[in-house]
């Protein structure tokens, strides 16, 4: 039987008007609960970390945890200024008068979250979605059940029913939830299913924030150091084992420096992760057997096709275990180099021009983030002024991500919307605007019939 969620949407909606108008005290008291509840139940999210993923203690409570604490922390410091009536100045032709901009709830809100950063991606949204003075129901992964079951938990003991629901369940509970009227729905997932998305969003004229992916490139500069860019990429490339929407997807490597970089990452999955990464217990594993085989089956296209390949351990399909790998000598066609990886699966392309590896970069859909190892300034800033992306990173990886006000997200392919900050607010908000006279109308001067005067002042405001 299809299921059906109307019930739990009419509730939402019905609740709606009345969250939404009520004072931000009421948001503030929510958001402040959801704070005290998660760092309460710390070891409950690690527990359901390690169930899911392996993930590691210190992993999950930078990753998971302080994104929330820290997006509830910078809602409450910018709630006030962010839901503030603007007044705007105004032309000639609107004198007398007032405009505003008031920025209301757009209403009730659905957010899909993935199972990769599953207590992250789904509780930093509605912090958000809650800031903005919206109802919203929560579609959790039901890949990392662990971390859903813990997300339920802590909404209910939050929020009523009709303010934040959570639904549990598979594909079929996200195909059923999408066909309700949603005001506004964030999906962070894989390109292929965000059209599906925005398809089913269309049908309602929903709004949309897709947070999606990509072939993230790496640029390695030739003045950088072939081996250090090795080193940093090991450990950027083996956070979550791979399985980051943000992860380096690919490095380009000068040419005259491939066999350098190559030492470096070996060097760098030793020191981070040691000589056999099955045997230690921080790295993360597989989500589900049917993503080991997708990595598995990609790596020995690449092989059979006769690129190289090193990986410091052999991949175990019952432990859920995927080495870090390096790929190398890869043709253009296979998946490994046209396809986002989502694993600690590491190609290496070379160029022998900056053009060349512009042109790369450039053939292909736009990045949700693209990373630059670099010293040399004109040169990273040539980088940048030639290329599109979501978000770029100098010398380092994923920090984007942790500043409050950067806008996070995509470029058409990689994504459609921003959130973090203000841009997350806006997304769950509608900005009105508001147009106001007094008693005086001067508009009723310029009326038909068009005596001579009239076509003068038009004939000057025109000209």
């Amino acid at each position: 039987m299809t299921p059906s969620f109307t019930s739990e949407f009419q509730a939402l909606k019905a609740a709606a008007p009345r969250i939404g108008a009520l004072p931000l005290s009421h948001r503030r008291n929510r958001l402040n609960a959801l704070r005290a509840e998660l760092i309460r139940r710390r070891s409950e999210l690690h527990a359901a970390m390690r169930a899911d993923l392996n993930r590691p203690e210190v992993d999950s409570d930078l990753n998971e945890l302080l994104p929330v604490k820290d997006s509830i922390d910078h809602v409450l410091a910018n709630l006030s200024r962010w839901t503030r009536t603007d007044c705007l100045p105004l032309p000639l032709t609107l004198i007398p008068g007032r405009a505003e901009i008031h920025h209301e709830p757009k209403g009730v809100a659905l957010i899909v979250s993935p199972w990769n950063f599953p207590v992250n991606l789904c509780l930093v949204p509605l912090v958000y979605a809650v800031g903005a003075g919206n109802t919203v129901c929560l579609k959790p992964s039901e890949l990392a059940p662990a971390s859903a079951a813990f997300i339920a938990s802590v909404v209910e003991a939050v929020f009523p029913a009709d303010e934040v629901c959570v639904i549990q369940g598979d594909v079929s509970v996200a195909v059923a939830l999408l066909e309700q009227p949603w005001n506004h729905i964030f999906f962070t997932g894989s390109p292929g299913v965000g059209s599906k998305v925005m398809a089913a969003a269309s049908k309602y004229l929903a709004s949309v924030t897709l947070e999606l992916g990509g072939k993230s490139p790496v640029f390695v500069h030739e003045g950088y150091g072939a081996d250090a860019a090795g080193r940093r990429i090991a450990w950027a490339k083996g956070l979550n084992a791979g399985q980051v929407c943000i992860a380096p997807d690919y490095a380009l490597v000068p040419a005259a420096q491939r066999a350098d970089f190559i030492q470096g990452f070996k060097a760098g999955v030793a020191q981070h992760y040691g000589d056999s990464p099955a045997s230690n217990p921080d790295w993360v594993r597989i989500i589900q057997p049917r993503h080991w085989d997708r990595l598995n089956d990609w790596l020995q296209e690449a092989i059979a096709e006769g690129a190289q390949v090193w990986q410091p351990d052999a991949p175990d399909r019952d432990r859920l275990y995927f080495p870090p790998t390096l790929v190398w000598d890869a043709p253009e066609h296979l998946q490994v180099s046209c396809s986002e990886i989502f694993g600690p699966i590491l190609p290496v392309f070379t160029y022998t021009s900056t053009d060349d590896a512009l042109t790369r970069v450039n053939s292909g859909p736009q990045p949700l983030v693209l990373y630059i190892l670099s010293h040399a300034k004109a040169w990273t800033d040539r980088i940048i002024h030639e290329t599109r992306a979501g978000g770029t990173v100098v010398n380092d990886f994923y920090l984007h991500y942790m500043h409050p006000e950067l806008p996070f997200g995509g470029v058409n392919n990689s994504g459609i919307g921003k959130s973090h900050g203000i841009w997350g607010f806006r997304e769950f908000s509608n900005a009105r605007s508001v147009y106001r006279r007094g008693r005086f109308a001067p508009t009723m001067l310029l009326t038909p019939p068009y005596k001579g005067w009239v076509k003068k002042v038009v004939g000057w405001l025109v000209s």
